[in-house]
């Protein structure tokens, strides 16, 4: 049979047909936004110059919102004006109306502050400040998102997951894809976030959300398209948990019924992060901790007791289940005649297990993922800060 095969509690929309689901024109009066986290260490780079001649080949986004963070290379120091300046320009390249959103500026930061936010400089508060505009800025009635740094960026990859929430009835879609170039990418999924999941179902039992989690291709991608009515409910966590957390919230608020995930048709490519065991909140290693916190929290939330010997028990499934997945990772590579360094990926699980042994302490200890609250609340008590933030072209 093709591969149309219906597996867990949401809908898999396969890509059967090389041709596209829609033509771009289709999709003009569906009231579609992008939005783009963007660090502005990618402005400039070949992935974005790319991107930006794709983008402009399409004419069904009304705005396109550049959420950014980061001066100039200085992750740590506020931006320059020249930072501005350069990235105003840069962004004026693009046809659509757009905005650029200027998440360092010292404004925005003192909002945060005043209104007692948990916020931390990085794709989080990007996305944030981004849902935050859209729903009070415009008449959007949908928001596709995704990176900045995708290397084989297509017109199909926004097409492919606008159609789902602009022409069909979901609210939440997902995309999924090849992450093999000359070998396996995708290593904090297939390595960690895979093994965790079904770590946690061995000592807890099939759990809803680890049963809806398991259900997604790729649930760490960070291409997604949402109802602007979605976006308003959902909120946001700091740090590299974004993406994990926003399936935890989106099994909360939406009917199965109502998410899908959707072939992009592609082998996705990008900037890959590296692992440094000197440096373990930074890279991939601090990318799995952030994963595991968030995971932790809302099974809390969910109501599941998550004691230290629980968890010491997750912890030693965790390298049970990572490596019968070394293992099947290895077989697909040797069947389809790539490399494959199993020592390698071995060291990579063990530094995983390290991470995820510490985040399990520092959970017992009570440290939870801290998450900025939803728009729809903020809104109705407030107003977004324009003047603070935006900036445009």
């Amino acid at each position: 049979m093709s591969d149309f095969f219906q597996h867990g509690l949401i809908s898999t929309l396969h890509r059967l047909n090389p041709a596209e689901p829609v033509e771009d024109e289709d999709l003009s009066e569906a009231g579609l936004g992008l939005l783009l986290p963007c660090h502005f260490r990618e402005i400039g780079s070949t992935a974005l110059v790319d991107m930006i001649k794709t983008l402009n080949r399409l004419t069904c986004f009304e705005h396109i919102i550049i959420s950014v963070n980061g001066g100039a290379g200085r992750d740590h120091s506020p931006p320059s004006d020249a930072d501005l300046s350069s990235a105003l320009q840069y962004w004026s390249q693009l046809n659509a109306p757009h905005t650029i959103l200027w998440n360092d500026s010292p404004g925005f930061l003192a909002w945060l502050k005043d209104q007692n936010m948990p916020a931390m400089p990085g794709k989080g508060l990007n996305l944030w400040s981004g849902l935050g505009f859209a729903l009070s800025q415009t008449e959007l009635r949908a928001l596709i998102i995704h990176d900045c740094d995708i290397q084989n960026y297509t017109v199909s990859l926004p097409i492919s997951l606008a159609v789902p929430v602009a022409r069909m009835e979901y609210q939440f879609c997902k995309g999924f894809y090849s992450r093999v170039q000359e070998q396996l990418y995708g290593r904090a999924t297939r390595l960690f976030m895979i093994p965790l999941v079904r770590a946690l179902v061995r000592t807890l039992g099939h759990l809803p959300l680890l049963d809806f989690i398991d259900s997604f291709r790729y649930p760490l991608a960070g291409e997604c398209a949402l109802s602007t009515g979605v976006a308003a409910s959902l909120s946001v966590e700091n740090g590299w948990g974004v993406e994990i957390g926003w399936l935890c919230e989106a099994y909360r608020l939406i009917d199965p019924e109502e998410i899908c995930q959707v072939d992009l048709a592609m082998r996705y490519h990008h900037r890959h992060q590296s692992i440094d065991p000197e440096r373990p909140a930074e890279g991939l290693l601090g990318m799995v901790s952030d994963i595991a916190l968030s995971i932790f929290t809302h099974l809390e939330k969910e109501g599941c007791r998550l004691d230290s010997s629980i968890l010491d028990e997750v912890v030693s499934g965790y390298e049970q289940t990572a490596n019968d997945m070394i293992r099947r990772y290895r077989d697909v590579a040797e069947f389809n005649k790539l490399p494959f360094a199993r020592d390698e990926e071995r060291q990579t699980t063990r530094l995983f297990q390290e991470r995820l042994r510490f985040v399990a302490g520092e959970f017992s200890r009570g440290t939870r993922m801290q998450s900025l609250p939803p728009w729809g609340q903020l809104l109705r008590e407030g107003s977004f800060p324009a003047d603070d933030i935006v900036r445009r072209s």
